[in-house]
């Protein structure tokens, strides 16, 4: 008996494309779902009156009420998430307990890779915003957006080799 190949004038059958194109969108979803870090730095003060640098990897709100620290002089809390294609990034520095603590004031700079879409900073410096000071009561933050470009340039290769396998004779 014959096997039911229905390869119509030497091409591929487009089940097979669509097959893979169903795995690569499965793949972006499940890589956006899962494509993120948050890491968060708080300085405090110990029973010594020296300040201690705390520092939590991809750690929720849960893990904080578990084990809770002392209060903070400052945070600084950064998360990034990958969304296939793109990638965000999200700062936010607080310190409310600076002045308490006696720190002398400081000029902040951050830079973030991509384009910056909002940020309460008081300037920049080339790519690099400025804060005057510390933040007082209200924190300092950025958001950001950038390009994945590995992931752009291998789904157009994809798309490409998926075009041009559907469009070659055998």
């Amino acid at each position: 008996m014959r096997s039911s190949n229905f390869i119509v004038a030497g091409r591929t059958p487009a089940g097979t494309i669509l097959g893979f194109w169903v795995g690569a969108i499965a793949a972006a979803a499940l890589f956006a779902a899962t494509g993120g870090t948050a890491v968060e730095i708080r300085v405090t003060g110990t029973e010594a009156g020296r300040a201690q640098l705390e520092q939590n990897v991809d750690q929720g709100s849960l893990a904080r009420l578990l084990a809770p620290s002392a209060p903070a002089i400052g945070v600084l809390h950064i998360r990034k998430h990958t969304w296939g294609l793109l990638t965000t990034y999200s700062q936010t520095l607080a310190a409310p307990g600076v002045r308490a603590a006696g720190v002398p004031d400081v000029r902040v700079l951050l830079t973030l890779p991509g384009a910056v879409t909002d940020t309460n900073a008081a300037g920049r410096e080339g790519r690099a915003l400025v804060w005057a000071g510390l933040p007082g009561p209200e924190p300092g933050w950025a958001e950001a957006r950038a390009v994945n470009w590995p992931a752009v340039i291998l789904a157009a290769v994809a798309a490409a080799l998926s075009f041009w396998t559907m469009r070659s004779p055998r």
